[in-house]
């Protein structure tokens, strides 16, 4: 299998909605509510995905990691943090909140092709895309039954912060992890030379 970091576009809707909606059903079966799961509908992730791509890529890139035959496998999105209903990431954020730092808002691999490296290089492309948007420093909110807060860990983000939300009437912690300075993280993982779109 031969996989292309890609900027998203509209074609790619659907096949991000698959991964979306796939990997959400996988990963929280038992943890989130049934009916919240069942009810995530492909064709309204696509709708609402476009949507994305179309009115928001410029300020929310998104990627897709595409395979010629299996279609898009992966995909993550990424910015400016939002430092308006991110408190708990201040003492990241370390005295200038309004500057510097980035936010990973997704990263899902289809369950039937992860371990296979794809999030590895979905998150290096992230890394540069918010390196070229002059942002210094970036995290991700994940919740704490993800099993991907592990994955992660194994990328060098380090645990900043917890909170608690509520989801679909359900209370759910999440977790923050940040990697201070991207140039560092993108050696550290061997991605620098990997992290060009294609």
């Amino acid at each position: 299998m031969t996989v292309q970091i890609l900027k998203a576009t509209i074609a790619h809707a659907r096949g991000i909605a698959r991964v979306y909606v796939d990997a959400w059903r996988a990963t929280y079966a038992g943890l989130l509510p049934a009916r919240a799961l069942t009810g995530m509908s492909h064709d309204r992730q696509t709708v609402e995905w476009a949507h994305q791509i179309r009115h928001k890529g410029l300020h929310c890139p998104i990627l897709v990691a595409f395979d010629d035959r299996a279609g898009v496998v992966g995909m993550t999105s990424f910015g400016k943090s939002r430092i308006e209903d991110r408190p708990a990431s201040a003492p990241f954020l370390a005295g200038n909140p309004d500057f510097g730092s980035g936010e990973i808002f997704t990263l899902y691999v289809h369950p039937d092709h992860q371990d296979r490296g794809i999030g590895r290089r979905l998150m290096g492309a992230a890394f540069a895309g918010l390196r070229e948007r002059g942002l210094s420093k970036a995290y991700v909110w994940v919740l704490d039954s993800n099993p991907a807060r592990y994955f992660y860990e194994r990328m060098g983000g380090r645990y900043i912060a917890d909170r608690d939300e509520e989801l679909w009437g359900v209370p759910v912690s999440q977790a923050a992890y940040g990697w201070p300075d991207l140039v560092a993280a993108q050696s550290r993982l061997g991605l620098v030379r990997q992290s060009r779109i294609g």
